[in-house]
């Protein structure tokens, strides 16, 4: 696991060093997509019926479009066998990102879709609140039934409905 965060490290200064560390966070996003929800990609990389210069060889020839810092970073996952961690790696990553850039990752968990008026307010007075820069997530969930819940960071602030009513078995419950 301490490789897994050098790794990471090493990417993030490298990005940091060569300005171009928002690329590198998006095209780490791209390929963290291909990884999960492309099975061949997935396969290609993770496949022991493949050695690893037919693997790098592929990586190479298809990702093209990719920053070369991306593709070598993945080149050398490939070469020392830590393809498996490479989510982890680029959660890693994401962490050092947010914490060198000031942002703060805001999920606003609702039960129903927030119209835009709503959710520029929000956005403005989480800002204002936070004062920081966030990027925020949208999730709409039904199982809270209603209210909302934040998420800043590892704080989750708790005002939906499904929350007041476990609160509410709890206190019955001790009576």
């Amino acid at each position: 696991m301490q490789s897994n965060q050098l790794y990471a490290k090493t990417l993030f200064e490298l990005s940091k060093n060569f300005n171009c560390s928002s690329l590198v966070y998006e095209q780490l996003k791209s390929l963290e997509y291909l990884f999960n929800k492309v099975p061949f990609f997935r396969m290609i990389l993770i496949t022991k019926r493949l050695d690893n210069q037919d693997k790098i060889n592929i990586v190479k020839n298809t990702l093209t479009m990719f920053e070369p810092i991306i593709v070598e970073f993945l080149l050398i996952i490939i070469n020392n066998n830590q393809i498996n961690h490479l989510l982890n790696i680029i959660q890693r990553f994401y962490r050092l990102d947010n914490a060198y850039s000031d942002i703060k990752e805001v999920e606003i968990i609702t039960a129903n879709k927030i119209d835009e008026d709503t959710l520029h307010t929000l956005t403005q007075s989480i800002y204002d609140k936070l004062n920081t820069n966030q990027k925020i997530n949208i999730i709409n969930d039904p199982n809270i039934i209603g209210g909302i819940q934040l998420r800043v960071g590892n704080k989750i602030f708790d005002n939906s409905i499904s929350y007041q009513i476990n609160q509410l078995k709890k206190t019955l419950h001790n009576l």
